[in-house]
């Protein structure tokens, strides 16, 4: 069954432009490319470019507050990004703002998405998740995707809009238009409420396969779980059975989970019970509840291993605390253990509860 939709969080960035002519090139991380000096405004993007990957902020500021003067609009941004973030000056909010501000005036959708940030984080400026939308859609409308995908999430949040799932959709529509695999993994999730199922389920694949290619795991994960829905269908349960391996020996979870049950039935390839456990295990150690819950019962019911009541109490322990359903079945095996078995689940609960800790550090 699959795990019902939850919008990603915002991971904002300030968004700064590796050239001042020619078609603009945009990084996903916090650094600018060019610098200059007021001696040396001549200098060519390439050579600024090479000096802010020297770590010679202070030289790209000057660089930046040159070509600033002179009206350049990604110039401004690009200034305006390092006072966001300090990088060879000093924060200085107010003035970031005012060079967004310009750099905007101009039409950069960058500066439109920066100022958006401003206001959606408050640096700066009182938090006014209305304003920041207000600037996302004008970049949005641009062309800026990051923009899109951020007002698709507004939307589905209803954070400084009214919640609307048509907006929402339409704007990631356009951002997974534009090649964006967060926007397409969204979409995707929005299909799949879609209440003609097939219908639904058709569009999620094809966008989730798109994000997927990008290397979305996320996405991945989702494909395999759709594939499982069709148990009837062999080779599509094969197919999950390969992608979910894939994942669960790179560490994600949620995969490790689905992986550990396939071993334990036998689903898609060869039952493997002492595997099963392993991968859930795995999974339970990370954090994970729904792991927690089927190794205790695993345990409980003696599934492909003998029954053991200790471990059922201190896997369920785990989990009662993030699953209240559970309350009740912890509660039923915790009634069959004598006092030296409830002291070794309560010593071991202790134990998995550092080994959990451990490994969410």
């Amino acid at each position: 069954m699959l795990a019902r939709w939850r919008p990603p969080p915002l991971g904002i960035y300030p968004k700064y432009y590796t050239h001042f002519a020619g078609p603009v090139m945009r990084l996903a991380a916090l650094m600018i490319g060019l610098i200059a000096s007021t001696w040396a405004q001549s200098l060519s993007a390439a050579s600024g470019a090479e000096a802010y990957r020297r770590g010679d902020f202070a030289a790209a500021a000057m660089l930046f507050e040159a070509r600033a003067a002179l009206g350049d609009a990604v110039a401004q941004n690009n200034l305006g990004v390092m006072y966001l973030k300090g990088k060879g000056v000093d924060i200085d909010y107010p003035r970031a703002h005012a060079l967004f501000d310009a750099a905007a005036a101009q039409h950069l959708p960058g500066a439109m998405f920066n100022l958006g940030t401003l206001y959606l984080r408050g640096y700066g400026v009182p938090v006014e998740p209305g304003r920041a939308a207000d600037w996302f859609q004008r970049g949005g409308a641009l062309g800026d995707v990051e923009a899109q995908f951020l007002l698709g999430v507004m939307y589905t949040r209803g954070r400084g809009v009214t919640a609307d799932l048509k907006l929402a959709k339409e704007w990631f529509q356009r951002a997974a238009a534009g090649g964006l695999a967060a926007a397409q993994f969204n979409l995707a999730m929005l299909y799949l409420q879609d209440p003609r199922p097939d219908e639904g389920e058709s569009a999620a694949l094809r966008w989730l396969e798109a994000a997927a290619a990008q290397g979305h795991a996320q996405a991945r994960l989702h494909i395999a779980k759709l594939d499982l829905v069709h148990a009837d269908d062999a080779a599509r349960v094969v197919h999950a059975a390969g992608i979910l391996r894939e994942l669960a020996n790179r560490g994600e979870p949620e995969a490790q989970l689905h992986f550990g049950l396939m071993n334990l039935s036998g689903q898609g390839l060869p039952a493997d019970p002492q595997e099963g456990r392993f991968w859930l295990r795995q999974s339970a150690l990370q954090g994970l509840a729904a792991a927690q819950v089927k190794l205790g019962t695993v345990y409980a019911e003696g599934i492909g291993v003998a029954r053991d009541p200790v471990q059922a109490y201190a896997w369920l322990s785990l989990a009662a605390g993030k699953d209240h359903a559970t309350v009740t079945t912890l509660a039923a095996v915790a009634r069959h253990l004598n006092p030296e078995q409830r002291a070794a689940g309560e010593a071991m609960v202790k134990q998995l509860r550092a080994q959990v800790a451990d490994v969410s550090r």
